[in-house]
């Protein structure tokens, strides 16, 4: 059965009702919410509200989840269901719940609870088949949860083409062990995997693309733009293929070719394992907007030879560590380490104490910059077969 995608025109001037009304119809399309969500008990919606760009275009919010769309699907769900609702975030700046505040939320009537997924406390998570490690350290907010709800603002991602549902899931990681802004795995070769690994992890029920109003250009502080669009889908991956196409982007391109200029394409990694499909005439799209582009959105990366480069030196700089994994244990146990050119370039007892790559990388380097935790073969979450196909 093919999953389903639904797609609303909704303008800049539409109302809160009118808003509401059009997330009602959308998930009216998709089946009806009850259906999904109504047996839940413990449900997470993770928005869009990671950072501190609060900014309004025509009266929306350009890179954050807005206020409107978040509380009309926070209403249409509680509506179906009597379950624990969690507004989850692991933010970047600001807490969660000061960013929530600043945009404008306000869902304390609808029983829900507000929660920055970085405070802890932590667990492990396994995932023994997954592309980039096989588990990861999130809250333990999650688990006893049911199921997650992702909604996503439009944007253009300098390096994933497009955050829609699955790049937002990305701010389900917490800033600890991660780094801030989760720089362990926002990197090359990790970051399109890792995506596609929190999703296998924690498959939306539901994925709601906000593109009422969007972002150009890149994920924070880029261009507003209009598509004046609402998108809902039952399937991460066909959610965002459609969302992309919106966009005039090829959700079944991959790197090298618009608009991935940094690294693979995280779609078509998430359908190789078929996590769902990215191809249009495997999707079941309804609503009354045409499948073509509805603003051209653009990325501030173009595809160079450093990218290609780098990608090429991580594999050699994980061959390194390999070889001198014993020698790096003796002086660095449970560090982290930043390795460049062959030779441990910084040391810390977290991510955060390394520094940015951008700093180290001021001193004369020729290759890129790869950060490792030190720890026994049999310890290594990160599956390093990967970089050999590099």
């Amino acid at each position: 059965m093919k999953p389903r995608v639904a797609i609303r025109r909704c303008t800049a001037d539409a109302t809160s009702d009118e808003v509401r009304g059009h997330l009602a119809g959308l998930f009216a399309d998709l089946g009806g919410l009850s259906a999904l969500l109504g047996r839940a008990r413990k449900i997470m919606v993770k928005p869009n509200i990671g950072t501190d760009d609060v900014r309004t275009h025509l009266g929306h919010q350009v890179a954050l989840t807005d206020p409107r769309v978040l509380r009309g699907t926070v209403a249409a769900i509680r509506a179906v269901s009597d379950a624990e609702i969690v507004i989850g975030e692991a933010t970047t700046g600001s807490r969660c719940h000061d960013i929530y505040a600043r945009i404008g939320h306000e869902l304390s009537d609808l029983a829900v609870r507000v929660v920055d997924l970085k405070d802890g406390p932590f667990t492990t998570f396994p995932l023994p088949q997954g592309l980039m490690f096989d588990r990861y350290v999130m809250s333990r907010e999650f688990v006893d949860v049911d199921a997650v709800v992702s909604i996503a603002k439009m944007k253009s991602h300098v390096s994933t083409g497009a955050t829609l549902c699955l790049k937002n899931l990305f701010g389900m990681t917490p800033t600890v062990p991660y780094g801030s802004p989760r720089r362990y795995l926002h990197a090359p070769v990790r970051l399109p995997r890792v995506l596609v690994d929190i999703a296998t992890l924690f498959p939306p029920v539901l994925s709601v693309i906000d593109g009422i109003v969007g972002q150009d250009g890149q994920e924070w502080h880029g261009t507003p733009n209009t598509p004046s669009v609402l998108v809902a889908g039952t399937n991460v991956v066909a959610t965002d293929a459609v969302g992309m196409r919106l966009m005039g982007m090829d959700p079944t391109a991959d790197y090298g070719v618009f608009p991935y200029h940094f690294d693979r394409n995280p779609l078509a990694l998430a359908g190789g394992i078929d996590l769902g499909p990215v191809e249009i005439d495997s999707i079941e799209v309804t609503g009354n907007v045409p499948l073509t582009a509805q603003a051209r959105f653009t990325v501030n990366r173009a595809l160079s030879e450093e990218t290609v480069r780098i990608q090429h030196d991580l594999g050699r700089q994980i061959e390194w560590f390999r070889g001198n994994r014993s020698d790096l244990l003796r002086r660095h146990a449970g560090q982290f380490v930043a390795i460049a050119d062959g030779e441990v370039i910084a040391r810390a007892d977290s991510v955060d104490a390394l520094g940015s790559r951008g700093a180290m990388g001021r001193r004369e380097r020729s290759s890129g910059i790869l950060i490792k935790q030190v720890v026994p073969a049999e310890a290594d979450a990160e599956r390093l077969a990967v970089y050999a196909a590099l």
